[in-house]
């Protein structure tokens, strides 16, 4: 009887375990989720401002060199989004709890990167805009 007691103790708990390993999974994917959605945002003001800036530089005599850096910024960081878009896996198939949650970590880290790169970027490009306005 003290046997069964054990096994169905073990089983309840490794069940558990696993329901919560994947809460804790899902969870990460949320973070990691949310981050790219706030880059994604980002993205749109990336082409917004990279078309303000093709435009002047066909339109207006503007300093080029740096309106093309400028510009060239913008597009780094609008292909760091897109790169990292494509070499992020949703499925986790075969990898361990803890595999996932290190991937998960990572990818953050990444899009976290790819995000402050788009800021710049894009602080960049609008005060640079600002200054051809006048």
């Amino acid at each position: 009887m003290k046997q069964q007691y054990l096994i169905i103790t073990l089983a309840g708990s490794l069940l558990a375990s696993c329901s919560d390993h994947k809460a804790q999974e899902k969870d990460a994917m949320n973070e990691v989720i949310k981050v790219h959605d706030v880059a994604m945002e980002k993205s749109e003001q990336v082409v917004k401002n990279n078309i303000l800036l093709d435009s002047l530089i066909k339109t207006k005599a503007v300093d080029s060199a740096t309106a093309s850096s400028v510009t060239r910024n913008l597009s780094a960081a609008d292909k760091a989004m897109e790169d990292w878009m494509h070499q992020f896996e949703v499925e986790h198939e075969g990898k361990s709890h803890d595999e996932v949650m290190q991937y998960m970590a990572d990818q953050k880290t990444q899009i976290e990167k790819v995000n402050k790169q788009l800021d710049a970027a894009i602080n960049q490009s609008n005060q640079y805009l600002s200054t051809q306005k006048k």
